[in-house]
């Protein structure tokens, strides 16, 4: 029993790390920024999205500033097998990331605001017939950052900010199980020695969990003179340890054992046989579980150049920890279900950016970005979890006035990430990833 019992384990939870650390961090915070590629650790926009970007940036801003936005993310991709040529689509889908920022001038030095961002998360979804089902076929993670934040302006020239971040996520996995790699209980082969073929789905495993944390979130600008202006912040990583339920629900296969058969020697229904695993107290029945991963620690620093009146040029460097995430043990209330230790060896990823913003006049901006970033994943973690890797990405935006004070924001981002080998139910790189997103962002203003 336990042998079958570790190998459906792992086959559950092999994919969890993927969750917190293949690098899909979401940089589109502000849909002001993200028209300009994320541009924004010099000078970000004077939306308040700069409680995320860089709050020493508040220190600039004057009155009262309330922004609500939000980013539509519509990946789209495919797994094709090496072998049969098989090629899997991802279905529609989409994802919505919200921002929100309140700012206000309290002194000639001082500032604080709160703002409210999703920096970690996303998923996928893969058809219930994708071979990588049983790796995989529904994965979600959802951080949310709760952020007071307050900055002070130490001279004309030079800001400092700070920001303490609470933080609320959930998890959430879906997988199927093969039984044909199943070891049978008691007996030293598997359930394909008896004749089930591969594929065969015999159990549906959702794992659901939560958790909290604490981050900080500091930054510093320097206006060296007035045309260029310098800047960076550091946000710290925080490791959220997670509660939740590990459930394993029975998906009848209908097949039947011959005469015979090693097991019985007779007629054998094959639902019947695995059945009782799924028992109240059995180890594939519903139970506490827990596990940890790391929301990484993130520096950028960058500047911004006014190259005339009206255009400026910004370019930023980023690099994300991912590297501090390696292992990640599972732990089950039933005494009868092993815990699982797993090694992933994540890598940092890097990531440079450029914007320019054309002011046409004090109503109306434009803004185009580019940005290219690395993969976190080594070659032997890239699964239909999270299939990321290199990637190049293009944005467009533009900003207008709609009345007094009232303003919005619109911008467009285009991801095109790298072919990338990765594996789909194997031990070994059986196929090729490819994978893009279309981004819509939308948001509002209001300064008094």
């Amino acid at each position: 029993m336990q042998r079958f019992t570790r190998s459906v384990l792992l086959l559950l939870f092999a994919g969890v790390p993927a969750l917190g650390a293949q690098g899909f961090a979401v940089n589109e915070l502000g849909i002001c920024a993200m028209g300009r590629a994320g541009v924004s650790a010099a000078s970000p926009c004077a939306d308040g999205s700069a409680i995320w970007f860089n709050p020493a940036a508040l220190a600039t801003l004057s009155g009262t500033h309330i922004m609500v936005g939000g980013t539509l993310i519509r990946p789209f991709g495919g797994f094709t097998e090496d072998i049969s040529a098989l090629k899997t689509d991802l279905p529609s889908q989409s994802y919505l990331v919200p921002s929100g920022y309140i700012t206000r001038k309290l002194s000639n030095k001082i500032t604080a605001g709160i703002g409210v961002f999703a920096p970690y998360g996303l998923g996928t979804k893969w058809p219930t017939s994708f071979i990588g089902r049983f790796d995989g076929y529904h994965t979600s993670i959802k951080s949310i950052y709760i952020q007071p934040t307050v900055a002070y302006q130490v001279t004309p020239r030079l800001n400092f900010g700070l920001g303490v971040a609470y933080i609320t996520s959930s998890l959430e996995l879906h997988q199927r199980v093969d039984l044909s790699q199943q070891t049978v209980t008691g007996q030293p082969f598997t359930f394909a020695a008896l004749g089930i073929p591969t594929y065969t789905d015999f159990a549906d495993a959702t794992l659901k969990a939560t958790g909290t944390g604490i981050a900080f979130n500091g930054g510093v600008t320097f206006k060296v003179n007035d045309q260029l202006t310098l800047g960076g912040h550091f946000i710290t990583r925080k490791t959220i340890k997670y509660t939740g339920t590990a459930a394993f629900t029975q998906v009848l296969t209908g097949l039947v054992l011959p005469p015979g058969n090693p097991i019985t020697g007779t007629t054998l229904p094959v639902d019947a046989l695995v059945g009782p695993e799924f028992v109240p107290g059995g180890p594939l029945s519903a139970q506490s579980a827990s596990t940890a991963a790391t929301m990484p620690d993130q520096g950028t620093i960058g500047l911004a150049y006014k190259v005339r009146p009206q255009w400026t040029f910004m370019a930023e460097y980023q690099q994300i920890v991912w590297g501090w995430f390696n292992s990640l043990t599972i732990n089950f209330a039933n005494p009868l279900t092993p815990d699982r230790t797993l090694y992933e060896g994540y890598r940092d990823s890097h990531a440079i950016r450029t914007g320019l913003e054309y002011a046409r006049s004090a109503k109306s901006t434009f803004r185009l970005g580019y940005l290219y970033h690395t993969a976190a994943a080594p070659v032997q973690t890239v699964t239909p979890l999270l299939p990321e890797g290199p990637r190049n990405e293009f944005t467009i935006g533009y900003g207008g006035e709609l009345t007094g004070g009232l303003h919005f924001d619109v911008a467009y981002q285009l991801v095109k990430q790298n072919d990338r080998r990765g594996r789909a139910y194997t031990s070994f790189n059986n196929g090729l990833y490819q994978f893009g997103a279309n981004l819509f962002g939308v948001g509002l203003s209001y300064t008094f």
